[in-house]
Formats: C-alpha cells, structure tokens, sequence
C-alpha cells in the first residue's frame, strides 16, 4: 500500500479540517454569560407653567422637572429648574389628573420659604419610598411610578404670593 496521500484522503482532511473550523467559530460565538442587557432608564418630565394650575395663575415664572427611575426602581433622580418664581415656599408631587387638585404624595421642597428669586435647579435631588406621604404612605416606590405612567402624578411649586401653587406640571413618561 503507497504511503502517499490519495486525493480522497486529502479532500477529507480538509472537509474534516472544515467542519472543526466551523465548529469552533460557532462555540465561540456562543457566551456563558446569561445576564439579561440592563433594562433602558425610564424617564419623566413636567413643564411648569401657571396656566396649569387649577384655577389658572397668571406668572412669568417657568420651570422644568426631569425624573430618571434607577434601574433598581427603588430611586427616582429628581432635577427641577425654574426661572423667575419669588419666594418659594414648597414644591410636592400631587395625585390628580390634569386639571383638578390632589393630594401630596411627595416632597421635593420642603421649606423653609426661599427667599427672593428662585432660579436654577430647587428641591431634593432624589425620592425613595421613605418620602412618599400621603395615600402613598408605607408604599414601595413603585407605586409613584404607576401613578406617573398612568399620567396621575403632577408637580407644584408653592410661594408665599400663590401658596395653593405658582407653576405646575403633569407628568408624563418620555418616550
């Protein structure tokens, strides 16, 4: 028998070769890791503005309200900003729908009156189930975050001229 490689020998190295190729390409595509991606952070935002308040308040003064959820869902990052609002006494998140008066359910200013104008960034920088009060008293966190992906949460900033509230804003889920 010829110890010299036949031409069918050689075409299944070479297949044999092929498919450990491919074997090994598609093993190390393949990971261990289970893990699920992280989820995407939910958000939310109020624009202020006196005209929402229930009656209507005549103000120049304007704010903005951005809450970003932890991916955790036991912190809500709070960031509010407002432009000309004098004498600042309060700032809550309320229950209720756009247009009628709710509950405080929150606190994101909690006095005392801030005296002169009040611009930039107010209030507390997060919320966790701790300072909810209200019908939300002894409820986890996530109970808020129903409420404002069903559009029943809103934010009002209180002041010494308006204290049933100067700005407000329904909060809504950022797509």
């Amino acid at each position: 028998m010829s110890t010299r490689p036949t031409s069918r020998r050689i075409v299944r190295s070479l297949v044999s070769l092929a498919g450990a190729l491919l074997v090994g390409a598609a093993l190390a595509n393949c990971s261990d890791d289970d893990t699920p991606a992280a989820p995407a952070l939910v958000k939310f935002r109020a624009t202020l503005v006196g005209g929402e308040e229930n009656p209507p308040v005549t103000t120049t003064a304007t704010g903005t309200s951005e809450f970003t959820l932890s991916r955790t869902n036991d912190t809500l990052f709070v960031n509010v900003s407002v432009t000309g609002l004098n004498n600042m006494r309060f700032g809550h998140f309320h229950t209720g729908a756009r247009g009628t008066n709710g509950a405080v359910v929150a606190f994101l200013v909690d006095g005392p009156t801030v005296v002169g104008a009040s611009n930039g960034r107010v209030g507390k920088q997060f919320i966790t189930a701790a300072n909810l009060s209200g019908t939300l008293l002894g409820q986890p966190l996530t109970a808020l975050i129903d409420q404002m992906r069903a559009g029943n949460i809103y934010v009002n900033l209180h002041t010494d001229a308006n204290a049933g509230g100067e700005v407000r804003g329904q909060v809504v889920l950022v797509p």
